[in-house]
């Protein structure tokens, strides 16, 4: 099942292509601001990350949905591993926004920080 924010992107692309919108990046950075549990500095940082110095935006903002799944508790090991880099940066992350988050969602995703032998 697609989540929210990679149905948001398919949907940005298209109306980017068919010339409906113009401000891609300001779309792709609302529609993160909307979906992930965390301020909104912390979001720009993730955008700049993942998507700032691509080739094509869009591929960029697939792997972004990925770390939205994983900071709403929906994320799918199976079908969108991270590599290691992103799971060193997220660890980064959830240790800086901590105390922004529930403490449900930090066990959940340190657990899966821990399970990869990277904490």
């Amino acid at each position: 099942m697609e989540s929210l924010f990679y149905r948001g992107i398919k949907k940005i692309k298209k109306n980017f292509y068919s010339q409906k919108t113009e401000n891609v990046e300001g779309d792709i950075k609302d529609l993160l601001y909307k979906n992930m549990p965390v301020s909104q500095s912390v979001c720009d940082d993730l955008f700049f990350k993942y998507c700032s110095d691509s080739e094509n935006l869009f591929d960029s903002a697939q792997l972004l949905s990925d770390i939205v799944e994983l900071f709403n508790g929906e994320y799918d090991e199976t079908n969108d591993p991270l590599e290691e880099d992103d799971w060193i940066y997220v660890r980064t992350v959830v240790n800086a926004c901590a105390d922004e988050l529930n403490l449900e969602l930090v066990t959940y995703i340190m657990r899966l920080i821990v399970d990869k032998g990277l904490y």
